[in-house]
């Protein structure tokens, strides 16, 4: 071991010299001993025969190199700094992420369930109001029996006035057919073209209302939607416990009345607006309602519901949402009631006293001469 280190001594590698010692040999100190260590190194040698040659001091040759290395250095650091930065705003931004997406995810559950529970309250809150509704006196009440008869009546006066129109327009062909016109004559009859693009004897009024395929429930016009209703119509009802009445009270008073508990039941919209039609035509105005806006919640576009239930409304004396529902009941694809619901409104306007607006709409029903035309001057008189 010791001859180990003794050969390590002699061939291994050799301390460079230090600043000290290179500026200790300028000065002429300990000359011997630095030469002695540089010659047993080529490195060392070369080293301090460079800097015999120079007047400089080791402190201020070394001052560039000093400055470079410093500025490797600190380059080095600032890279690991910003690398550690970097890193750490990964992280945060990572960490932040997950917990927004928790949060939102939490927040959507809770929300889900307030909304099922704000949807139900207000779902009861409804059906509560309506009940506590009566019905308007039997002479101003619209029944059934004259939606029916009406009904019956606009369908043969369409029906007539569409053969009125087509024995109107065979006549003008006819007519026309018969002349023989040259090519001068046949030009000098074209119509003009018109501004706006107007057609001559056509109003901006006269929009063309479409007539959907109509099906009739416990009697009563519908338009028929069946080929275009494939979400069911959902109904919560509370569960009867089956108990015996004293049992059932006993834990009614037991259980807290905020609880109640509930079932959905899905309908076809089919078979729903057929029982509900059936209620409204026994005169049962609530439990039609009811059902009525059950079918809103799921088609809000509806004109079946709409109609019938702005006519519940009315017949519960709710002048103003009986309204409401009766302008949403038709629409240029389906016209279907729109003679009707406009003669409702205007007996709405005149329940709550807006003579006005009533004189206003049925001045626009006399000059459409529809059905209700020749009602509507009738009214107008009235109203004078």
């Amino acid at each position: 071991m010791v001859f180990l280190n003794i050969l390590n001594k002699i061939f291994g590698p050799k301390k460079p010299l230090s600043r000290h010692e290179i500026q200790d040999y300028k000065d002429g100190e300990h000359q011997h001993e630095i030469e002695i260590k540089a010659a047993s190194s080529a490195f060392n040698e070369e080293a301090l025969e460079g800097w015999k040659e120079t007047n400089e001091s080791v402190a201020e040759g070394m001052k560039t190199t000093d400055e470079k290395m410093a500025q490797h250095l600190n380059s080095k650091s600032n890279n690991s700094s910003k690398n550690g930065m970097l890193w750490t705003l990964l992280f945060f931004t990572l960490v932040m992420t997950l917990l927004i997406i928790f949060t939102y995810q939490g927040n959507k559950n809770t929300s889900k369930n307030n909304y099922t529970s704000t949807s139900a309250s207000s779902k009861d809150t409804e059906n509560k109001s309506i009940n506590e509704l009566a019905t308007i006196s039997s002479e101003k009440m619209i029944t059934s029996s004259q939606i029916k008869a009406n009904q019956e009546e606009i369908k043969a006066f369409e029906k007539k006035q569409t053969l009125k129109s087509q024995n109107r327009e065979t006549k003008i062909h006819t007519k026309n057919s018969s002349k023989k016109k040259d090519t001068d004559t046949a030009i000098n009859n074209v119509l003009p073209i018109q501004s706006k693009g107007k057609i001559p004897n056509e109003t901006s009024s006269n929009l063309k209302y479409n007539q959907a395929k109509e099906v009739y429930l416990s009697g009563l016009k519908n338009v028929d939607y069946r080929a275009y209703r494939s979400k069911p119509i959902k109904e919560r009802s509370l569960v009867s416990s089956g108990l015996p009445a004293n049992k059932a009270a006993h834990d009614q008073e037991s259980e807290s009345p905020s609880s109640p508990s509930y079932q959905t039941k899905e309908y076809t919209y089919f078979n729903y607006l057929s029982n509900t039609a059936e209620h409204f035509s026994k005169g049962k105005f609530k439990i039609a309602l009811r059902q009525y806006l059950e079918i809103l919640d799921t088609y809000p576009k509806d004109v079946n519901a709409n109609f019938y239930g702005g006519l519940c409304y009315f017949n519960l004396g709710e002048f103003k949402k009986a309204q409401n529902l009766l302008r949403s009941s038709y629409t240029l694809g389906y016209g279907n009631f729109r003679q009707e619901a406009r003669w409702f409104i205007v007996q709405a306007h005149l329940e709550q006293n807006n003579f006005m607006k009533a004189r206003y709409l049925l001045k626009k029903i006399v000059k459409e001469n529809g059905f209700y035309s020749q009602k509507a001057q009738e009214k107008l008189k009235e109203l004078e």
